[in-house]
């Protein structure tokens, strides 16, 4: 046997030697930390399966909510929406919330509807987009039950150049205004909506109504007639 062979052979018995001696002393470890993994791994998977079966649970009592809705069982559907709302899971409270109040609407209680709204508004954790159709729809009763100072509250914010809800807002805002007698004011936000490109046509086509409607109410002169708005795609429906 020449040298390097058992210069080799005794190597590899010190590193099976060492290897036998951290087997020995951590081994143990080794197979619980494999072990954790392995379960936690497996609980994993089971706790994303027991979401999605809560997920599709709770589609199915939205839409059985809906259904409750459309018969006309208000009563029925608040309950239904209430519950889902504080114990759904992932984004459906929130989807909830948003149908409860349109189901304390129809069922003729615009205060309730707006509480409602204003707190999905007010829920930071619910996506922006939620939150700013909540304050415009809440904004939009408040042109009915409320005072001008009510509908910019909620409204306002969304006024600003960018803002996706920019259009619905200023509307909410002129028709609280004309509602309260403040017709420049009013014909201010009519004017803002004629006068921008990106107004959606049916909207344009209002404000322009209401422009003339003031003028008629005032005896002033109608502010000369802008180009037709083209329709701007994607802007939600405030009703």
């Amino acid at each position: 046997m020449s040298n390097d062979t058992f210069i080799r052979e005794v190597n590899e018995e010190i590193r099976q030697e060492r290897a036998r001696a951290i087997w020995q002393r951590y081994g143990i470890i080794i197979i619980a930390l494999i072990s954790l993994i392995i379960l936690g791994t497996i609980g994993y998977v089971v706790w994303e399966r027991i979401a999605a079966g809560r997920s599709a649970v709770d589609g199915d009592r939205l839409i059985a909510a809906q259904e409750l809705v459309a018969n006309g069982d208000f009563a029925g559907a608040e309950t239904a929406l209430a519950a889902l709302a504080d114990d759904g899971t992932s984004q459906y409270p929130v989807i909830a919330r948003m149908h409860l109040a349109g189901a304390q609407l129809q069922a003729g209680n615009p205060t309730a509807a707006v509480a409602t709204y204003d707190a999905v508004a007010a829920n930071g954790s619910a996506p922006r987009a939620l939150r700013d159709i909540a304050s415009i729809r809440a904004a939009y009763i408040l042109v009915d039950h409320g005072t001008p100072e009510d509908v910019r509250q909620r409204a306002e914010a969304l006024t600003g150049e960018g803002e996706p809800l920019r259009h619905p807002a200023l509307e909410a805002i002129g028709l609280a205004l004309w509602k309260a007698g403040d017709y420049a004011g009013a014909a201010q936000f009519f004017g803002q909506l004629v006068d921008d490109f990106s107004t959606p046509a049916g909207m344009a086509e209002r404000a322009r109504m209401m422009q003339e409607l003031i003028a008629a109410q005032t005896g002033s002169a109608p502010a000369e007639e802008a180009p037709a708005a083209p329709d701007a795609a994607g802007e939600p429906d405030p009703s």
